[in-house]
């Protein structure tokens, strides 16, 4: 079977739109994802590397941290605020700045070596860009943490950034791809399973290559970092870029099902799309992978709760246990991937709910259920490849009420529990199963929907 990379969607931001040499603008954020197929010297890099981005992250967090507990214990003495301590920068630029400092031995906090010499002795072993990038990323965890404090953020609340662990913190680390145009790529292929980085050298990877050394021949693709991972025994690599949009011929809606669809998201049944006229198009039952996998996890979690700590027998344990995750992790994404392809390469219109997933994993007879269906991860991915594709998407309102609305006469039920599997409408006399009704609703909604609007349309 031939195995391919994951191709995905990442958030990249860009002050200016970047063209190809053959003139089209690389506006679509794109990731290709390998898996690296290292032997044991490399494995021993890659890990010096993670260890080099989180001694970077820890000592710029730290010290922060320690300015922030030195002006807060001066202003309980009542030294006043323009005799406090001065305040350190959190921009990325000076954290870059003073770490480079820090290294190489020009600030007066730098280690100091056996020989008298000051900075790390090692720095030159490992990339510039490890440094660099854990600093822009501390950065940014500070500036979550500021403006959630002081209210200027979404979401839920974020904390002061913890330091990380090396025995629990997943190993990562990030490389930049720092090129002009007409140059090669620092990060790039050089065969059909490998591929080239900076200070690392050529490595082994598990897929091919082929489709991302096209598209950089073509220049239909600019890579802006490589970011590596550690996870259940394996080392991943996600390289990240901005590619060109999908060829008009990919994008026209010509011979997809012209109707607007409705897709209904349940634990039960993953997803049933029906159209505006009461078509049912598809129903996707799902996989179900962490429920399957209950009995297996079970028994690996006890053998690795026997193990000693730092023993070798822990170790196998602890890669038999992640191996059951990652296969789960793995028909979870094959799943939704192929739903949210299906969903944006054979409809015009698609409607989804904005589904409380937060709050619906509070429910504990539903957490597990909920975590294994992923609805978060399903609309995120609906939403980039609707927009690759040409397909508008219509977000409906969290409060809309398509499980209890009949879709044959517009009655709402006030009550219906979630036991009740089948809808029965008391005005109409309509008949139908719960998730089909909800579908319908769905395909109805976004009265005021118009072509000439967005493709992810919240109403």
């Amino acid at each position: 079977m031939r195995v391919m990379p994951l191709v995905d969607e990442v958030r990249v931001d860009t002050d200016a739109v970047l063209m190809s040499h053959t003139g089209v603008p690389l506006t679509r954020p794109t990731t290709f994802r390998f898996t690296l197929d290292v032997n044991s010297d490399q494995h021993q890099k890659l890990m010096s590397y993670a260890g080099s981005f989180r001694l970077a992250y820890n000592h710029q967090i730290g010290r922060v941290k320690a300015n922030l507990a030195q002006r807060a214990a001066e202003k309980t003495y009542g030294i006043a605020d323009a005799d406090l301590t001065p305040a350190l920068s959190w921009s990325k630029v000076s954290f870059i700045n003073h770490m480079n400092a820090w290294k190489n031995g020009q600030d007066p906090t730098s280690p100091v070596n056996d020989d008298g010499t000051r900075g790390l002795s090692w720095r030159a072993e490992v990339s510039a860009d490890v440094f660099e990038t854990a600093s822009v990323n501390a950065a940014q965890a500070l500036a979550n943490w500021k403006t959630s404090k002081t209210a200027t953020r979404a979401g839920k609340p974020v904390g002061f950034p913890r330091f990380k662990s090396k025995h629990k913190s997943i190993p990562v680390f990030r490389l930049r791809a720092k090129y002009s145009e007409g140059t090669t790529s620092p990060v790039r292929p050089t065969g059909p399973k490998s591929i080239r980085f900076p200070k690392l050298g050529e490595l082994t990877v598990r897929q091919g290559t082929k489709q991302l050394r096209r598209m950089l021949a073509k220049g239909r693709f600019r890579v802006y970092a490589a970011a590596f991972r550690y996870e259940h025994g394996r080392w991943l690599v996600s390289i990240t870029g901005v590619a060109a949009q999908f060829h008009p011929q990919r994008r026209t809606t010509t011979g997809r099902h012209r109707p607007r669809a409705g897709v209904d998201l349940g634990v039960k049944t993953l997803a049933v799309v029906a159209d505006e006229h009461g078509r049912v198009l598809d129903t996707i039952e799902g996989v179900k992978a962490l429920q399957h996998a209950q009995a297996r996890l079970k028994l690996a979690g006890q053998r690795y709760s026997r193990t000693k700590s730092n023993s070798t027998g822990r170790v196998k344990a602890a890669r038999r246990l992640g191996k059951i995750h990652r296969r789960v992790k793995a028909l979870r994404a094959a799943v939704l991937h192929q739903l949210t392809t299906q969903l944006a390469q054979g409809y015009t219109s698609v409607t989804v709910e904005d589904l409380n997933a937060a709050g619906m994993v509070r429910n504990r007879r539903l957490a597990r259920a909920v975590s294994d269906a992923a609805f978060g991860e399903l609309r995120r991915q609906l939403e980039y490849k609707c927009s690759w594709y040409g397909t508008d998407l219509v977000i409906a309102d969290r409060w809309y009420p398509s499980s209890k609305t009949c879709s044959g006469c517009g009655t709402v039920k006030a009550d219906l529990s979630l036991s009740e599997r089948t809808y029965s409408c008391t005005v109409c006399g309509l008949v139908l199963d719960r998730d089909v009704n909800a579908a319908i609703n769905l395909a109805k909604y976004a009265p005021n929907f118009k072509k000439s609007q967005p493709h992810l349309v919240v109403a």
